[in-house]
């Protein structure tokens, strides 16, 4: 072996010596840099006014103020149609019910109206990212004679109407306003004065008494709520379940006359006896058979 061959050859220093980067290609990394920093910023502008401008544009869908409605059930006086009659053991069956009791059977059973004022409440509820204003309360109706067949009196005495410091639609003059009754019994109109403010998701229960008169009807009843966001107004219209409230008029004695048969159940006998006329004055339930 030669020495030329056992001598290892040492790496040229040149080739160890890595090339400096030009100086263009380095200002143009760092311009690259500050334009995708730029744009970043630039892009998560747009897209939070993008995403604000979808969750106001969600916001406004629907009504401005959802309602939710729940209707108290009644006790009160029945009217049965013309041709609905009543055995004997059916009135016996009522009798051994309680009075709330009678009057569903009866509307079950024989498609009986209840008489006198229905309670309603409206649960309202903002749905604008801004607050909505609640500025008036109006009805509108649909009324017919009663179908005068049979009458079920479950309570005995009649007022003039509602007398609660509640809001009240009157039912069968036409549309109403709602209204509240001062301590003298003089209505009041509850609007303008007043105004009921939502904001986004708050809810507020409004009780409303749809009060007839005594005009011997029966009325089918629309609620409409005049809803006022930003500059505009909308109205919005309140239903029942099954459509428009149902209200009838109480029936007063001098209309008694007019049905094929009256009953006395319910608060005044125990067991169903048949009216007689000026029967208030002393009901004809005989002995043991008063239920108070």
């Amino acid at each position: 072996m030669s020495a030329d061959q056992g001598e290892r050859k040492q790496p040229n220093e040149t080739s160890r010596t890595t090339n400096p980067r030009p100086v263009w290609r380095r200002a143009g990394v760092w311009v690259g840099g500050v334009v995708a920093a730029a744009l970043a910023t630039v892009l998560a502008g747009t897209l939070t006014q993008g995403f604000g401008w979808f969750a106001n544009v969600v916001g406004t869908q629907g009504e401005p103020v959802e309602v939710r409605v729940d209707v108290e059930a009644r006790a009160d006086d029945v009217v049965l149609p013309p041709e609905a009659t009543m055995s004997d053991d059916e009135l016996a069956e009522l009798s051994g019910l309680p009075m709330e009791e009678q009057v569903v059977w009866l509307e079950q059973h024989e498609h009986g109206n209840v008489a006198g004022a229905q309670t309603v409440t409206l649960y309202l509820t903002g749905n604008r990212p801004d607050p909505v204003r609640i500025t008036d309360l109006t009805s509108t109706e649909d009324c017919d004679p009663i179908a005068r067949g049979t009458l079920v009196r479950m309570q005995a005495g009649r007022g003039a109407g509602a007398d609660s410091e509640v809001v009240n639609i009157l039912v069968g003059q036409g549309p109403s306003k709602a209204y509240l009754e001062d301590q003298t019994g003089q209505q009041q109109d509850y609007f303008p004065e007043r105004t009921i403010t939502l904001a986004k998701d708050e809810e507020v229960p409004l009780v409303v008494h749809l009060v007839p008169d005594f005009s011997g009807s029966i009325c089918q009843v629309q609620l409409e709520l005049t809803v006022r966001e930003a500059d505009a107004e909308r109205q919005v219209q309140v239903l029942g379940q099954d459509g428009p409230f149902t209200v009838m008029s109480i029936e007063l004695e001098r209309d008694e006359a007019q049905y094929g048969t009256v009953y006395l159940g319910g608060d005044i006998c125990r067991q169903y006896v048949v009216a007689v006329p000026d029967w208030s004055m002393n009901p004809p339930c005989g002995e043991g058979n008063f239920a108070r």
